[in-house]
């Protein structure tokens, strides 16, 4: 058999090409995938190394963190916000704009770097995040505060993107288990750091520093991101050109590759479908005209997006599809999808709620609350690292984490539907956010080492962009879910005790609550309780699916080259 002829690699230290390693067994890519192994052996690339990569890993780090953290900040401003703005009933658009374009994009951008090369597309997202994250900092109302925020969760998508694929190839193989459980830990505390970090500026300041503070640090890292990562990471390896620049982005050659009306159908899609729970959130009935258009309307895109990629994949050498039909080719990949869409709303629902319900319903500041995020959040970056271990080290197979994952969460989301008394703080439910937390950490970890073990070489990017997409369409769709089963309910049973005037006062700035005589607000406090407690229920739903799910992609292997069965 004929070895594939390796492809050179570029240095970080020396900016030269130099060729690379052989694979061990002298497979081509195609025969590789067709014996089941989409991995890279150990010895396949040259891998850049000294100074120069470790500051490279540190920036990606730090800029993934900034990124993860602007999904959750919001979670404790948004009060404030609409304290200032107004439209309470409105405000989850700060969050979920954000979210909307930081999940939208995430294949979009894989498949551009692919092209331009990972450098320039990440340079490329730092700016437009530094800009946006100064005009949401600036804005003067509440909607351009959420229009601001669309253009910053573009960028913020593109940088954890680029991020997440430029560590499996920064780093060989063996490294991956540990260099996976850092990132993805970074990603847990960056989303506990959020809220935290939020209240204390809402406190302290102003709640527009939450923003503004992204500026100074993006500005520091731009230059070290442009003389110091890698120049042609990405763009060699799966596009097989070595050119970078403006120039090569509008070339004939670039331009053919490039999925237009994939990217169109996934974004309108995706936007779409959320738009219609979005709506259904602020108090539309699900049958009304708006709720239903919108959701209906994003079937037909969704078909069209699933009938192109499958014909480009399988019938064109151009353009290179965003969402390769080879994804929904393997039971493994399609119960990774799917998991990863459950666990993302679990991740998301409890980060924004748990923090916001101190808040509501006792009466804690925005920080105070933060806090009662850390015992489920700290377990979620704990979890990550533990699960990363059992992978790593013990080589207990992935499918094994999954699922004790996946009860973990079933358990700890059980016990939290009990928690529904708003006059006093239970404090068993830091143990129950314990047991949630350690869960979601163990299927965030699994699912993301996954990866570069189940996808071809030339997928890794869409690939890891894919996971990460329905990680966050899952929050985002989740979150709205949630709000559309509770806050029709809040505002049913407030009308029974408050005039309707009142009630619309009281959901447009919640601290309204604080002025009611004692009798009100106790019942006031419980209504919001039992919300809560419906979009709990509703999580637990999402945590028992992610069984059978398991079951789907269930393989007793571990997570080494040549032995995961895609």
């Amino acid at each position: 058999m004929t070895a594939s002829r390796p492809e050179p690699t570029m240095t970080a230290e020396t900016g030269a090409a130099v060729p690379d390693v052989e694979l061990s067994d002298g497979l081509k890519d195609e025969e590789r995938e067709g014996q089941g192994f989409t991995g890279f052996p150990d010895t396949e690339i040259s891998h850049v190394n000294g100074w120069r990569l470790h500051l490279s890993t540190l920036s990606l780090l730090v800029l993934v963190f900034l990124v993860q953290m602007e999904s959750s900040i919001a979670s404790t401003t948004l009060l404030s916000i609409t304290d200032q703005f107004g439209g309470y009933a409105e405000s989850s658009w700060v969050f979920t704009a954000y979210m909307l374009t930081y999940c939208g994009f995430q294949m979009i951008w894989a498949k551009w770097s692919d092209i331009t090369g990972r450098r320039f597309a990440l340079l490329v997202c730092l700016v437009i995040f530094t800009i946006s994250s100064a005009l949401c900092g600036a804005s003067q109302s509440l909607l351009h505060l959420i229009q601001f925020r669309w253009i910053q969760g573009i960028g913020a998508c593109g940088i954890f993107a680029m991020a997440q694929v430029s560590l499996f190839e920064l780093y060989p193989p063996r490294l991956w288990p540990a260099y996976m459980s850092i990132f993805t830990a970074v990603i847990t505390l960056a989303v506990i750091a959020g809220p935290l970090l939020g209240g204390a500026i809402t406190e302290d300041g102003t709640w527009r520093w939450i923003f503004l503070l992204n500026v100074p640090v993006c500005v520091v890292f731009l230059p070290i991101i442009y003389f110091i990562f890698p120049r042609r990471l990405g763009s060699g390896a799966f596009a097989g050109s070595r050119k970078e620049g403006f120039a090569h982005i509008i070339s004939p050659t670039s331009l053919r590759k490039v999925d237009l009306l994939g990217s169109i159908t996934l974004l309108g899609a995706s936007i779409l479908l959320s738009a219609g729970f979005q709506e259904a959130e602020l108090g539309l009935s699900w049958r009304s005209g708006v709720v239903l258009s919108l959701i209906l309307c994003s079937i037909p895109l969704i078909a069209v997006f699933l009938i192109w990629e499958w014909f480009v994949t399988t019938r064109c050498e151009y353009p290179e599809p965003v969402f390769p039909w080879r994804f929904l080719q393997s039971r493994i990949r399609i119960g990774m999808i799917i998991n990863t869409f459950l666990v993302g709303a679990v991740l998301y629902v409890c980060t924004v709620q748990i923090p916001q319900r101190f808040m509501t319903v006792h009466g804690l500041s925005p920080f105070a609350a933060a806090t009662k995020l850390l015992s489920f959040g700290v377990l979620v970056a704990g979890g990550s690292s533990i699960a990363a271990a059992l992978m790593g080290k013990l080589k207990i197979p992935p499918c094994w984490v999954i699922l004790f994952g996946a009860i973990l969460q079933v358990i700890g989301l059980v016990l939290l539907t009990r928690i529904n008394d708003s006059s006093k703080i239970d404090k068993t439910q830091y143990g129950y956010q314990v047991i949630t937390g350690l869960g979601v950490g163990f299927i965030n970890a699994a699912l993301t080492l996954l990866v570069p073990y189940v996808m071809h070489r030339k997928d890794l990017a869409t690939g890891t962009a894919a996971i990460s997409q329905f990680r966050m369409l899952g929050g985002l769709i989740g979150l709205s879910i949630a709000a559309s089963l509770s806050t029709p309910h809040v505002r049913a049973q407030l009308l029974q005790v408050l005039p309707p005037a009142n009630v619309k006062h009281l959901l447009e700035k919640t601290e309204a609550i604080n002025s009611l005589d004692k009798n009100t607000m106790e019942r006031v406090r419980d209504i919001f309780s039992e919300g809560y407690s419906l979009q709990t229920k509703m999580l637990v739903g999402f945590a028992v699916a992610q069984i059978p799910t398991t079951l789907l992609m269930w393989t007793n292997q571990v997570a080494e080259p040549g032995k995961l069965q895609p």
